[in-house]
C-alpha cells in the first residue's frame, strides 16, 4: 500500500494540510502518516513576582507527550470523517526537514508555512527546503480540499512528463477536469504577423497533444483542455491557478541547469499560487 506523509506542527495551516492529505489518501487507497518533529529541549522563561526571569528547561518527554496527545486527537478527528482510512501518527526528535525527509512515503504534504509563517501566502523555510531536496512529489497546501480544475505546466522536459502523469492521476481520482498549459515566451513572437502567430500556436498545440496523448489514453475519463500561452510560464500558470484544485509543475524544466534542484517557474508558482501546488521531481 502506498503512503501519504503529512508534516504537522500544530499550526492551522498544518492542520489543513493533514485534512488535504487524508482526502488524497482516502481516494488513492493509501495509508496516511502524520509526523510531527520535536526539537531538542528549549529553555522556557519562568517569571515570579519581583524576580528576573529564570530559564527552566522543558524536557524532551514533556514536549513529545504534548505532541503525541495533540496528534491522537487529530487522528480521532480524521477517523471520524474517513473511518476506513489507515491512519498512523509519529513524534520524532530532530529538525523538521531532516525528520520528514527520512520518512518513507510516496507523497509528502506540507502546509505553506508553519508557526513562524507571517501569512498564508508566505512559503516557510521547511516547505521550501523539502520541496527543493525531497526526491518525491511534494504537495504544498494553502487550504483544505478545493473544488476546481487541475492545472499542469508542460514544457517537454522529463520532469514535466512526470508532472503530467501526477496531474492526470489526481484529476482521475478526484473527478476534476485538467488544463494543460504550454507557455511560449520567445521574445520575438510579438513582432510576428498574425498568420505566423497562428501557425506557431497550431504547431505548439500539436506538440502539446502528443505529450498528453499517452496519459489521456490511460485516463480516458479525464476531460482535458489545453492552452498555448504567449507569456512567461510562471505568469500563465498563476493566472490559471485562481480557483484551481491543484497546480502540478516539474521541479525544473528545460531552462534549468541539470544540477539545479528547483527551477524558477516552480519556485514562483510555489510562492504565489493561491491553491495547493504539487512539485514533481524526476525519480
Amino acid at each position: 500500500m502506498s503512503t501519504v506523509v503529512v508534516g504537522f506542527d500544530g499550526s492551522d495551516l498544518a492542520r489543513r494540510a493533514v485534512l488535504w492529505g487524508a482526502e488524497e489518501a482516502s481516494r488513492s487507497g493509501a495509508s496516511l502518516q502524520v509526523v510531527q518533529a520535536v526539537r531538542a529541549p528549549l529553555p522556557e522563561p519562568v517569571f515570579t513576582p519581583m524576580t528576573v526571569p529564570v530559564p527552566e528547561f522543558v524536557s524532551e518527554e514533556t514536549m513529545s507527550q504534548a505532541a503525541e496527545d495533540h496528534l491522537a486527537g487529530l487522528a480521532a478527528e480524521i477517523k471520524a470523517s474517513w473511518p476506513d482510512l489507515d491512519v498512523t501518527t509519529h513524534v520524532r526528535l530532530g529538525r523538521p526537514v531532516d525528520v520528514l525527509a527520512a520518512e518513507d512515503g510516496d507523497v509528502l504534504v506540507l502546509g505553506s508555512s508553519g508557526r513562524t509563517g507571517i501569512a498564508e501566502m508566505v512559503l516557510g523555510s521547511t516547505a521550501l527546503e523539502l520541496v527543493s531536496t525531497c526526491g518525491r512529489p511534494v504537495v504544498v497546501t494553502r487550504s483544505g480540499p478545493l473544488e476546481g480544475r487541475v492545472v499542469v505546466g508542460v514544457d517537454g522536459s522529463d520532469t514535466s512528463t512526470d508532472a503530467i502523469a501526477f496531474a492526470f492521476e489526481f484529476a482521475a481520482r478526484h473527478g476534476r477536469e485538467l488544463l494543460a498549459i504550454h507557455a511560449f515566451n520567445d521574445a520575438g513572437w510579438a513582432e510576428l504577423p498574425e498568420p505566423d502567430v497562428d501557425h506557431v500556436r497550431a504547431d505548439l498545440l500539436k506538440l502539446l497533444d502528443e505529450q498528453l496523448a499517452p496519459h489521456a489514453a490511460r485516463w480516458p475519463d479525464v476531460h482535458v483542455s489545453h492552452e498555448v500561452a504567449f507569456d512567461a510560464p510562471a505568469r500563465a500558470l498563476l493566472r490559471a491557478a485562481d480557483g484551481a484544485a491543484l497546480v502540478a509543475v516539474g521541479s525544473h524544466g528545460r531552462g534549468a541547469v541539470k544540477r539545479a534542484i528547483l527551477g524558477s517557474v516552480s519556485h514562483a508558482v510555489l510562492h504565489h499560487a493561491p491553491c495547493p501546488v504539487a512539485v514533481v521531481h524526476r525519480r
